[in-house]
């Protein structure tokens, strides 16, 4: 809140108290209500911030975008979010464990959580976390009433007065300049109606001109007022205050500069944030020339700044307001030529798509490649220099945006950008496990697919959607589309995804302990991808091709083990690392590839491991599993840090050292606490049974 805003002193005063009154034990929720542009998310953060040491748990925001054209966001949605804030590598496979993980986590120490623009009160329930202690404060234009019966607070946040109006005039303008024209002053302030953000929108345009008369001030905005009155009658005094002080405001854009297109454009568009690099695709400007009308923007007091320090990658990141969102979509139809909003649309699909395929090959390079149609190719690509941890972190910064950029291009039936869009999202969803959205984005591209007659991106959308119902633990539907993707393949005689499926029903078979199913399925993918290494002409596929025989012998290895066969299972997994260590491709002795997989390597040492203490080499199975533990804690990795200990757990079992088994149980089980809990479950009955 700005320190300007003394008026609203007494308000926290009022909220404070009534929430220090609320039983010990209980969540304390307060609502703050009122028009918009009245200042209640100013209010909230500042409540907040003043009850900031109550929260050892930290504080989280969110906008329920309750007022937005697009739809408000669903509680899930946002569960997932704040999920992701606490428990980062966290993988609920539906919305009712995501909604329990979240209640676990937050049951031990109080936070503060900001709700922005709530318009159901069963939203906000939904949202509650687990223990006591915490404060929701929660804002909206509604009432909540319902919300009295949960013992919530609730505050109707009123304009500020005439006095309060003019001394915020006085503290930003200065007493010499009111001073010289009092009566002109009182008549800006009651024009603004009070509202603290059409004051802010009046000062930021006096003080860019200080030689500019408040009386000048006072003409446009009552012309902007009788325009308003004449062609939107139905608006109060408070709505038709915002709607000027933003015409306003609007109209005092410099006009040497396409700062004002830039306004409408951004206003126009699906996303829930912009920044340099977007704004630049949409509106065809240089990254340097958006950056500088983003600040223009943010100056003018048209866009906000997103709390918190810049995005490595994105750079500053800006949104609107909701009312200045709504008057820039107005603006944006009013004044678009011809053609120009649905141009505008496609430029932000070309944009994210464009850049989600290009950290789709740093993060997955073995992703096979499918076509992109691009109207507007992108002048200024983003460049990650070749970092998997630039790309990746672009697409988690930006998963909200993909989201929306996926229903928007179905919305407007853009079934191309739609469909390679949920493509390229493969790396995102890999490595996140956001299935909600894995499982909306394929459904939507796969149908898309399907209309465009794209039989190789059907199969590939149909496929990665089989691997998030596998990961969700929906198998026998995973089995189900694995089949379907085969059935294409071989229809079209495409020798590469019919090993993919063949390889997919043998996992899954696995999974599921049918192991001479297994065995069979995963021995004709491997014959199949050995072909396919011989006989493929470019280096990269040659390369794709011999990694991806190691992978399926990484899963054969395992299917070995379960059967009983050890000695079997030692010699296909030492096999399988060897080549994930180091793929050479024996075409070409200049290997300009990167074909290491540390992370694939890894598992088939962790499962060698077990192979060595099965077969009864105890001592070489301990020092290989220590030795798998040791490299996925070097490489981070939390599901496989968790597994490789459990996997040492019984072999340490296995050798009569209880209490390292159980220590080494442990360590898994916390670990696994933070990204699977079913997982976490089953090692808990390995610990007990080491007891």
């Amino acid at each position: 809140m700005p320190a300007a805003f003394t008026d609203r002193i007494d308000d926290v005063q009022r909220l404070t108290a009534r929430l220090d009154r609320m039983p010990v034990g209980s969540i304390g929720i307060a609502v703050i209500s009122g028009p918009s542009g009245i200042g209640k998310s100013a209010l909230a953060t500042r409540l907040l911030h003043e009850l900031s040491d109550r929260f050892p748990g930290g504080q989280l925001y969110a906008d329920l975008r309750g007022y937005t054209p697009e739809g408000l966001a669903r509680p899930a949605e946002i569960l997932r979010r704040f999920l992701r804030a606490l428990r980062p590598d966290a993988r609920p496979a539906a919305v009712e464990e995501t909604a329990t993980w979240w209640r676990s986590v937050t049951a031990e120490r109080p936070m503060g959580i900001l709700l922005d623009n709530v318009v159901d009160a069963d939203h906000l329930r939904a949202l509650l976390p687990g223990g006591r202690g915490h404060i929701i404060v929660a804002t909206s234009r509604e009432h909540l009433a319902s919300l009295a019966g949960d013992g919530a607070v609730l505050h109707r946040l009123g304009p500020l007065d005439p006095a309060a109006a003019l001394e915020y005039l006085t503290f930003c303008l200065g007493e010499d300049r009111i001073g010289r024209e009092p009566a002109a002053a009182r008549e800006i302030a009651g024009l603004c109606a009070g509202l603290p953000m059409a004051l802010a929108l009046a000062v930021t345009e006096l003080a860019a001109h200080p030689d500019r008369s408040l009386a000048a001030m006072t003409t446009t905005l009552n012309g902007n007022h009788n325009l308003l009155r004449r062609s939107r009658p139905s608006l109060n005094r408070q709505e038709a205050a915002v709607s000027a002080a933003l015409d306003h405001a609007y109209a005092a854009l410099p006009g040497d500069t396409p700062a004002a297109m830039v306004y409408r454009r951004l206003g126009s568009l699906f996303v829930l944030d912009v920044d340099a690099a977007l704004t630049a695709a949409v509106c065809g400007l240089t990254h340097a020339d958006a950056a500088e009308h983003l600040r223009v923007l943010r100056a003018a007091h048209l866009l906000e700044s997103v709390p918190g320090r810049e995005h490595p990658v994105r750079g500053a990141v800006y949104r609107f307001h909701d009312a200045a969102r709504v008057h820039a979509r107005g603006q944006a139809q009013a004044e678009a030529a011809d053609g120009e909003l649905d141009d505008v649309l496609r430029r932000a699909l070309d944009f994210f798509l464009a850049n989600t395929t290009a950290a789709e090959f740093i993060v997955t390079p073995t992703h096979r490649i499918i076509a992109r149609d691009y109207a507007h190719p992108l002048a200024e690509p983003l460049d990650f220099n070749g970092e998997e941890g630039a790309a990746l972190a672009w697409l988690v910064a930006q998963r909200d945006n993909l989201f929306a950029a996926i229903r928007a291009a179905h919305a407007g039936e853009l079934d191309t950008s739609l469909y390679q869009l949920a493509h390229a999202l493969w790396p995102l969803l890999r490595s996140t496990h956001d299935y909600p959205l894995w499982f909306e984005s394929h459904s939507l591209g796969l149908q898309a697919a399907r209309r465009c007659g794209d039989r190789v991106a059907e199969r590939e959308l149909l496929g990665t959607s089989a691997v998030g119902l596998r990961g969700a633990g929906r198998f026998d539907q995973a089995a189900q589309a694995f089949t379907e993707v085969l059935s294409l393949a071989r229809t079209d005689q495409d020798q590469r995804a019919e090993a993919q499926a063949l390889h997919e029903l043998g996992s899954v078979a696995l999974e599921t302990d049918r192991l001479e199913e297994a065995e069979s399925l995963l021995l004709e993918a491997r014959a199949l991808r050995v072909a396919l290494s011989r006989t493929s002409q470019e280096k990269r596929d040659r390369v794709t091709f011999q990694r991806s025989v190691a992978i399926t012998d990484v899963c054969l290895g395992q299917v070995l083990l379960k059967a009983g066969r050890p000695d079997e299972a030692i010699k296909t997994l030492a096999s399988a690392r060897s080549t994930l260590l180091d793929v050479r491709d024996p075409l070409d002795a200049g290997r300009d590839l990167d074909t290491r997989d540390p992370l694939d390597a890894g598992r088939a040492l962790a499962w060698l491991a077990r192979a060595y203490a099965e077969a009864g080499y105890l001592t070489a199975g301990e020092a290989q599993g220590r030795h798998a533990v040791a490299e996925f804690d070097q490489l981070d990795v939390t599901r496989w840090r968790a597994r490789s200990r459990e996997l040492l757990g019984h072999t340490l079992h296995a050798a009569s050292k209880r209490d390292e088994a159980r220590a080494s149980y442990r360590e898994a089980i916390q670990l696994y606490e933070r990204v699977s809990r079913r997982d976490a479950r089953r090692v808990q009955q390995a610990l007990s049974r080491a007891a």
